[in-house]
């Protein structure tokens, strides 16, 4: 994928808008990687990245993955070279890095787990809870919530199907997490604008109230190998929805550089 593939979408205002809920503290810059599963970034497309100086990173769910062993296969030997990818990209940019999500080997499990890496340095993981349909008997699920804290900032992890459960975000609300990163595998499917809002508002916009954190949802973009998704990247508070991607941008790979005041 070469970087004329990429709509480097600037979202910056003059102002960034506060989150409902805490105090104006300090400026947070975050980017989505909405891109295709199993891409690389290349030198000229991480330069934008790179000079927007981001505190935070987040890529779609599967998005670590080799394309040869599909969202449900690993080795060892992948997964360490995954692993150092996600440690690599923290370090360069010098930021935090929700390295999406990968398959994980687990003692003979298989997980869909979400690692990060601030800096060079392992923070944890995060293991998906809440399964998507065509995960059960592949996967097997977490059991326990993902919360770091980078920069003096508290954050949280759910993936993908996690947000249909409002106790995921009341739980994030007692850990104490200000933004909540959602990496997402999202189905396309035939619907109007209109409905695509009114999502968008009781998950996004109702999981933020009910977490009073700001929500980061990265999802993945359609391509030849995995050519059936949608990708509604957006960034909601509780007072709305701050950013979305537009209808006709759902199929495109987008850097989108976002600010906000915790």
């Amino acid at each position: 994928m070469r970087l004329s593939s990429i709509n480097f979408h600037f979202c910056l205002t003059p102002a960034p808008r506060p989150v409902h809920g805490f105090p104006v503290m300090q400026t947070v810059r975050i980017v989505l990687c909405q891109m295709p599963l199993g891409e690389r970034l290349s030198h000229r497309e991480a330069a934008p990245i790179r000079a927007f100086r981001p505190h935070f990173l987040c890529f779609p769910e599967y998005f670590f993955v080799n394309k040869r062993l599909g969202n449900h296969g690993q080795t060892p030997h992948n997964q360490e070279r995954e692993l150092s990818r996600i440690k690599t990209m923290s370090r360069v940019f010098d930021a935090t890095v929700v390295g999406g999500s990968m398959p994980e080997l687990d003692n003979g499990l298989l997980r869909n787990t979400s690692f990060v890496y601030s800096r060079g340095e392992p923070l944890g993981f995060y293991r998906k809870r809440n399964l998507f349909f065509a995960e059960e008997g592949k996967i097997t699920p977490g059991d326990r919530a993902g919360v770091f804290t980078a920069g003096g900032v508290t954050f949280g992890v759910l993936i993908c199907a996690d947000v249909f459960k409002d106790e995921s975000f009341l739980e994030m609300k007692r850990l104490g997490a200000r933004i909540i990163f959602v990496p997402t595998f999202s189905l396309k499917r035939e619907e109007s604008v209109e409905d695509k809002y009114r999502r968008d508002k009781e998950i996004f916009v109702r999981g933020a109230r009910l977490s009073g954190a700001l929500i980061v949802k990265v999802c993945g973009v359609k391509s030849e190998y995995k050519n059936f998704l949608q990708a509604r990247s957006l960034v909601a508070s509780p007072e709305g929805v701050l950013y979305r991607v537009k209808p006709d941008e759902e199929d495109r790979a987008m850097i989108i550089p976002f600010e906000a005041r915790l």
